[in-house]
């Protein structure tokens, strides 16, 4: 068999490409004034990307059906561990998200976006399978059974508190409701229900997270705390023009004027070193990226491969849009990561799995 029916050959080279951004972006954020202070930072990101490869050989190669039957498994694994976190967990920015196995610190609202990935799969390939002309179960197949276990799992993410994750796992849910239900008046209702529940998700915010919203608005209102860092980062895009100041030589970012340049905004370093052209650079191997994930579950003929496809590429372009809107300002800051491009463990061994997933189905797809 051909090289391009075993891996999709675009899907790989833009990827390639992402981490390229990465790893130069990655290394200048961790430099302040010239010095590169963060080189333990540095070095760890590289190894989680080698975990990663690891990760993703692992998933592209075992029977991904498999991952049906431990969709449950995993979600119950994932509910335990959000648990541990209200009890054990780490504190850290006035939110506690993390807890320490083994000596390694471990986010589990990252695996409870691929716990809610599978388990969104499982439930919507059931469902499709159902006859068309059986309409009394389609709210219930399509709506009601997988809203349940997911709003679990969104309530102990939101109680951490962790507003972004909490908004991926509601997204991802009417995504997965609106391209996969038969009926669109199950998605209108569930969209409805969840702009309903708003004023009560609302005063459940922490002060802080209000503070963020109301900021968005008008971050000069408050320039030296909850608007700093959306202001710096728009002077960092702003001030990398056309082809932008070049490779460690950002001064937004050189001077440590960018709070988590590193992680969260990232983008801030690609916009201010690489300018408007690195950045159309960057987002047109997203778009590869992206369309190669959807091309994938158009083309397997498997209920759970086409919605687990679906549900990766959902998660994938909730992360990318939110993220670089969130850094241009469009977007009010809530704290999600830039794919494969951020620096992070949990995230980035997530992302490796699920790119690993859409990859099998890839490859089954061309088997049959």
């Amino acid at each position: 068999m051909k090289l391009n029916k075993l891996i999709d050959l675009k899907l790989i080279v833009s990827l390639l490409g992402i981490l390229i951004f990465s790893l130069l972006s990655l290394y200048s954020a961790l430099h302040t004034q010239g010095e590169f202070s963060g080189r333990n930072i540095f070095v760890r990101q590289i190894i989680w990307l080698g975990l990663g490869g690891v990760v993703l050989g692992i998933f592209y190669l075992l029977d991904y059906y498999i991952l049906y039957e431990l969709s449950i498994p995993l979600y119950l694994l994932s509910l335990v561990f959000l648990i541990a976190v209200e009890v054990l967990g780490r504190i850290r920015m006035g939110a506690q998200r993390w807890i320490e196995i083994f000596g390694v610190t471990f986010q589990p609202s990252e695996l409870a976006k691929l716990a809610a990935v599978l388990l969104l799969a499982r439930f919507f390939s059931g469902y499709l399978k159902i006859p068309y002309h059986n309409r009394r179960h389609d709210f219930w197949e399509g709506v009601v059974k997988p809203f349940l276990p997911l709003g679990i799992l969104a309530f102990f993410i939101f109680t951490q508190p962790d507003l972004g994750t909490t908004l991926v796992i509601v997204f991802l849910f009417i995504f997965m409701v609106f391209t996969l239900s038969r009926s669109r008046k199950n998605a209108l209702i569930i969209i409805s229900f969840i702009i309903l529940l708003m004023p009560l998700g609302w005063k459940l915010l922490k002060p802080y997270q209000k503070q963020r919203l109301m900021v968005f608005l008008n971050p000069y209102q408050d320039p030296l705390g909850a608007g700093y860092t959306m202001i710096q980062s728009k002077i960092a895009v702003g001030s990398g023009r056309l082809w932008g100041k070049g490779f460690l030589a950002g001064t937004q970012n050189q001077l440590n004027f960018i709070p988590a340049r590193h992680t969260d905004f990232i983008f801030t370093v690609v916009a201010e070193e690489w300018g408007f052209a690195g950045c159309l650079l960057l987002l047109f191997l997203y778009y590869v990226f992206l369309r190669r994930i959807l091309a994938v579950a158009f083309m397997t003929k498997d209920e759970f491969g086409r919605a687990v496809s679906l549900g990766i590429f959902a998660l994938f372009l909730f992360h990318i849009f939110v993220n670089i809107a969130m850094v241009l300002g469009v977007l009010p800051v809530v704290g999600i990561p830039l794919p494969f491009l951020s620096y992070g463990g949990s995230f980035t061994l997530v992302s490796f799995s699920l790119l690993g997933i859409a990859l099998n189905v890839y490859r089954k797809s061309n088997y049959f």
